[in-house]
């Protein structure tokens, strides 16, 4: 895709930058250019006709068409043969995916719900359906008022519980309207295609992303990726990463007391000076300043939740390379269930206790790899894995790349500058075994 594209804008409401959700009408007279949404939205059609490409697919529009843009994705309305009115929901994707992922028990049905919404981005309404959601509709509007308009509503007691139950609801009823045309068999077909480069890089910001990692993803390589992120953004990859995690340093320093430290080691960044640097330089003020101006206490979990996923995240740290550590052991050992426990850490650092776990045993397998001399096989066995197979699938998954093609091309830099790696290795048998 060479033409130009607008990145647009990452805020629920134009006028107060922590909504998590706004309401607005528009009118569409002609096409559009492309446009990256950094928010989430539903768009409502409720008349006229014309075409519009979501993540390169060609969709029809008509009236009661309803339109689910998920963050990072392309839409573009190429065609109107007659003019569009719609109503347009924006919501903050990453406060509702922490909602969801709070619902004890239901982790899995809440992440296969935003996945949904992702593959399947147009919902075409019988005059039922379409009946419901206007009532959806006018209630958000009557609670939110309309944006373009500065419209101001007398403030509601829970006003904040009641849109975020409103647009929940409206995910439910998209996926099941959906559903009841396509069928499941459909929808499990159409899950195993990859998402677009934009999707994948969203959700894996957190993660340490290099170019390299990313392009092995997608199995092209990385002056491809480069060109295909310049030609649809109109950046670098290594800026388009820092927008999004900046993005996601917003709602820590809303919805949570975590200090910078424990931000920037959640959102991908070095350390807090690393963050501040960035996070000023985009935003215009400093973390600090953006928290006294738009923190909002009732919205943030209690202390006693945090220091729990932070003594849970630092006794995985402590103890990650005993082979038979196990999440209902950790959760026994703090009082908690296991769906309580990994709740909070989904919350608090955007793993549960399995990927955390993995996470850190590849990091320190990393370390190992490049400071000693040691088998990859018993690399494997010192951070606690009982197996190769299982080590080295998990190493290609947080790495993109074999455990010896890792040693043979990384250094680890430690504290003094200093640098060790591609050093000689023992000749074994046990080295291939990967």
């Amino acid at each position: 895709m060479n033409r130009p594209i607008t990145l647009q804008e990452n805020l629920s409401d134009a006028y107060d930058p922590v909504t998590i959700c706004s309401f607005d009408y528009e009118a569409i007279q002609a096409a559009t250019k492309p446009l990256i949404h950094q928010s989430a939205r539903f768009l409502y059609i409720k008349k006229g006709k014309g075409a519009i490409e979501i993540s390169g697919v060609r969709y029809d529009i008509r009236p009661n068409m309803l339109v689910a843009i998920t963050p990072w994705t392309i839409s573009e309305i190429t065609e109107v043969s007659a003019p569009i009115q719609l109503m347009r929901i924006v919501y903050d994707y990453q406060y509702v995916n922490s909602v969801l992922k709070g619902v004890s028990g239901l982790e899995e049905d809440s992440s296969e719900l935003l996945q949904f919404l992702s593959m399947e981005p147009v919902a075409y309404l019988d005059s039922v359906q379409s009946d419901y959601i206007d009532l959806l509709a006018e209630q958000l509007r009557a609670e939110l008022g309309v944006e373009s308009t500065h419209s101001v509503p007398t403030v509601q007691p829970l006003s904040q519980l009641y849109v975020t139950n409103k647009l929940i609801e409206l995910m439910i009823l998209y996926r099941r309207y959906v559903m009841a045309v396509r069928g499941e068999k459909d929808y499990e077909k159409g899950i195993s295609q990859e998402n677009t480069i934009l999707s994948y890089i969203y959700a894996h910001a957190t993660e340490k992303l290099t170019l390299s990692s990313v392009a092995g993803a997608f199995f092209i390589s990385e002056s491809t990726l480069s060109k295909r992120i310049s030609d649809i953004t109109g950046t670098t990859f290594t800026k388009l990463l820092t927008s999004i995690r900046i993005e996601k340093v917003s709602d820590f320093l809303v919805y949570t007391d975590l200090t910078l430290d424990e931000i920037a080691a959640l959102t991908g960044f070095v350390d807090a000076s690393h963050l501040s640097k960035h996070f000023t330089s985009k935003v215009g003020v400093t973390p600090i300043k953006f928290r006294k101006i738009y923190g909002k206490s009732k919205t943030k979990f209690n202390r006693t939740n945090k220091n729990i996923a932070f003594e849970i995240a630092d006794y995985i740290h402590q103890n990650y390379a005993q082979e038979k550590l196990s999440a209902s052991q950790v959760a026994s050992k703090f009082g908690i269930s296991v769906a309580e426990m990994n709740r909070l850490m989904l919350y608090y650092s955007t793993m549960n206790f399995e990927a955390l776990l993995n996470f850190v045993r590849i990091n320190r397998a990393c370390e190992l790899l490049a400071s000693t001399d040691y088998y990859v096989i018993d690399v494997a066995f010192e951070v606690g894995y009982n197996n190769i197979k299982t080590f080295n699938i998990n190493f290609y998954k947080y790495k993109g790349m074999t455990p010896s093609d890792f040693r043979n091309r990384i250094t680890l830099q430690k504290s003094d500058g200093s640098e060790t790696g591609k050093t000689k290795k023992k000749a074994s048998l046990r080295a291939d075994m990967e």
